[in-house]
């Protein structure tokens, strides 16, 4: 698992809440002028039907289709409340006092669908708190509902364990639930679940609106949460359960809650996602969210046409850490690259390890995801060996990441700096990187480089590439753009913790936040404006920075 990195008190490099709004489009000022105007003619005798009082209303337009309602939202007052302060180690929490853990039935919600939250806690009452993420004066959240203190009978039932595919499941019963309606704004959510006794946990949730007004849309990795969630016991990657012979996972489900041990059941979302989605609400951006089993369902049609939340953007943006791939899920990132849309994957190890999504035992699907690793242990092998849960870069896939991204995995657990090797490129305009320069640390968690040159992208442009030692060998980092046939342009940092160092607070040098923080924005302008690969065309030079793995003296 990733380390964690808490999000403490944070003080991002800020632009005021009026610069923002002035930032955005002025429409954003006349859709508040719309939705709240009304008129009404002077009042007359109720017998004169010809002159008799009228109201004029105007439509009632939500907020989120209309240009700068991004701008709008966060202008609204934020809160810091989101934040769980209890000071427990991770491996004390599963028996803090007060202890409380849930999951929803779904990754992602929809205008008017009903959300079923299934939690457990032994306190006499609790409840739900919803709060919007994004970046609220520099808050980084906005409540938008909270649920009345809930009475109920504790509920806990042993997880199931399959001794064949080693998978956990919680049977929790619904123990509340909400409907998304107009006062859930898309975009990404935490669920802070509050036991009367101090207890918090969260739950993370998406809210996709596919009408919304938007030029970006950001994707929530969660296959690669719960492929690293180890509650239950065990993970894709380990058993932690001391004496059982039985070795990690096979197949993890979502019916279970994230451990409060990863991030207080937030996974991921705090460290390799909300710093990059508070620098786009800070920007103004108008942005869509999703989840990779959107990205999967999107994937999943015959035609070559995107659906949708997808549909008339202009960047898809993967997070930090977006590793456990389908067929579908890559299959959508494709045919948006291939019809024009830009593709930013912020982070490293993508579209790394291919999975299934199959539907639990009560026939709901994308509910358990498969991960067997190697062809002898996967059933699917004999049956349909093109879902087989191998690598991409592995037969019978034969489909390496690179293909796609540009770069390809190579470490885990590796610290390195990032050296710039081609500082006049329009990602690091205004940043003041110059050639070579080093930013101390910034290739670190997992890293990318080039792979094969036959299977990378025509004009691969490499942005920065520098020295990685990892086993006892010495590697090369590499960020890379290219610009595709299509006009798309697809950008890659080759590092997890590129959106680790947009927290200021958190980085512990302040000049790499700040040349992080240029060179996203650069991109994500950039992207939300249209066809990066038209308006900035890549110069092929990734064979002048491709090198042959050496021993470490």
């Amino acid at each position: 698992m990733t380390p964690e990195f808490p999000i403490s008190r944070r003080v991002f490099l800020a632009l005021s809440a009026s610069t923002v709004i002035a930032a955005c489009s002025s429409d954003a000022n006349e859709m508040v002028d719309t939705v709240e105007a009304t008129t009404t003619s002077p009042t007359t005798s109720s017998t004169d039907a010809t002159t008799a009082p009228t109201t004029t209303v105007a439509p009632e337009v939500p907020p989120y289709t209309t240009p700068g309602w991004l701008a709008v939202e966060n202008a609204l007052t934020g809160t810091d409340a989101w934040r769980i302060d209890l000071d427990i180690a991770p491996d004390k929490r599963a028996s803090m006092t007060g202890l409380i853990e849930g999951y929803a039935d779904t990754t992602s919600a929809r205008s008017g669908q009903t959300v079923n939250l299934h939690v457990s806690t032994a306190s006499p009452t609790w409840h739900v708190e919803a709060y919007r993420m994004g970046f609220y004066g520099g808050l980084l959240g906005r409540l938008v509902w909270q649920s009345d203190e809930l009475d109920m009978p504790w509920q806990f039932d042993a997880p199931s364990f399959d001794r064949t595919t080693r998978m956990h499941r919680a049977h929790l019963g619904p123990s509340t639930s909400f409907d998304i309606d107009e006062s859930w704004p898309p975009g990404s959510y935490l669920l802070k679940l509050v036991s009367s006794e101090g207890g918090a946990s969260y739950v993370p949730l998406t809210v996709r609106r596919d009408e919304c007004s938007a030029s970006l849309v950001v994707v929530s990795a969660v296959t690669t949460w719960q492929a690293y969630n180890p509650w239950g016991g065990r993970s894709l990657y380990e058993n932690f359960i001391a004496g059982s012979r039985f070795d990690r996972s096979k197949v993890v489900s979502f019916d279970r809650p994230m451990a409060v041990s990863y991030n207080w059941g937030a996974a991921d979302f705090l460290t390799h996602e909300l710093p990059l989605i508070a620098l786009i609400e800070e920007l103004g951006i108008d942005t869509a969210y999703a989840t990779d089993i959107d990205l999967h369902t999107s994937g999943l049609g015959e035609n070559d046409e995107l659906d949708g939340v997808f549909t008339n953007r202009t960047a898809l943006l993967t997070t930090g850490h977006d590793e456990y791939y389908s067929r579908g899920m890559r299959t959508c990132l494709e045919r948006a690259r291939d019809a024009g849309v830009n593709l930013a994957f912020f982070g490293a190890n993508a579209v790394y390890r291919h999975v299934r999504l199959e539907p639990n035992e009560e026939g709901q699907p994308y509910r358990q995801m498969p991960n067997y690793r190697t062809l002898l242990d996967d059933p699917a092998a004999e049956t349909d060996p093109m879902e087989a849960t191998v690598q991409w870069r592995n037969a019978p896939l034969n489909a390496p990441e690179s293909e796609l991204i540009g770069v390809q995995y190579f470490a885990a657990g590796v610290t390195a700096n990032l050296r710039v090797v081609n500082p006049d490129n329009w990602v690091f305009a205004g940043t003041g990187a110059r050639n070579l320069q080093s930013f101390r640390r910034l290739v670190a968690i997992e890293a990318d480089g080039l792979g094969p040159a036959g299977r990378e992208p025509a004009e691969l442009e490499v942005l920065a590439s520098g020295p990685v030692n990892y086993k006892d060998a010495v590697y090369n980092h590499a960020m890379t753009y290219y610009s595709h046939t299509s006009g798309a342009g697809v950008f890659a940092t080759g590092t997890i913790a590129w959106i680790n160092a947009l927290d200021a607070n958190e980085w512990p040098d302040a000049a790499t936040t700040e040349f992080v923080r240029g060179a996203t924005s650069n991109v994500l302008r950039a992207f939300a404006a249209g066809p990066a690969g038209t308006a900035h065309p890549s110069v092929g030079n990734a064979d002048r920075y491709r090198s042959k793995v050496l021993p470490r003296e």
